[in-house]
């Protein structure tokens, strides 16, 4: 009876059994040889594909790179901004664009530019920082409906850092006082003062709080 057994075993696995280690690595190799190959040839091409995109990832992003520097030596800011509206450089470009255009206190196109801006820098620090631009810039231009509305936007866009936030709740304060609607204005600052936001945006609030009791 066990010598039937035996015989009716399989050659391959009785043979695995008694095998010192390294033939029994040479008998799994033989056994799942089709099977091991697709995965290595399917790893391979995984890791084969993953250095494509890495490699072309990179070589745009120096071309972009290369291209904005020979902006910066050409002048052509703006055509580059245009021609990369959608991404962070271009983004980052529109933003200095926007700042340029507020110094020399031409609202309207830096307003213009910072909207350009947050839409290629996204919900991010700099995001934030292009649509404080374009609220203040709007305001500046007389347009204190359509600043004010960006600002009350920012303060509850919980992508934002609460740095940006914060900055656009004094902001908004500080409008509505030179609005002369000094109820609102003391209404926000309360919010902000009694608010756990940063050390600084509380004492900003509350001097402010102070000018506007004193006038």
């Amino acid at each position: 009876m066990n010598t039937n057994d035996q015989s009716n075993g399989d050659p391959l696995n009785d043979a695995f059994k008694s095998a010192d280690f390294g033939d029994k690595v040479w008998l799994f190799f033989s056994q799942h040889a089709r099977l091991l190959t697709s995965l290595a040839i399917v790893t391979l091409a995984f890791f084969g594909i993953a250095a494509i995109v890495t490699l072309r990832n990179n070589m745009a992003r120096r071309q972009r790179q290369s291209a904005y520097l020979e902006v910066l030596q050409t002048g052509a800011r703006e055509t580059f901004a245009q021609q990369h509206a959608s991404e962070k450089l271009g983004g980052t470009v529109y933003l200095e664009l926007g700042d340029e255009a507020y110094k020399k206190r031409e609202y309207q196109r830096a307003a213009d530019y910072y909207r350009r801006a947050a839409e290629g820098l996204g919900k991010s620090i700099l995001g934030g920082r292009a649509a404080l631009g374009e609220s203040i810039a709007l305001i500046k231009s007389g347009l204190h409906p359509e600043g004010e509305g960006i600002l009350a936007r920012v303060t509850e866009e919980k992508f934002y850092p609460p740095s940006i936030r914060n900055n656009a709740l004094y902001l908004l304060a500080n409008s509505n006082r030179e609005r002369g609607d000094m109820g609102k204005a003391k209404g926000l600052l309360q919010q902000l003062a009694n608010s756990p936001f940063a050390d600084q945006w509380r004492a900003e609030a509350g001097a402010l709080l102070r000018e506007i009791e004193l006038w």
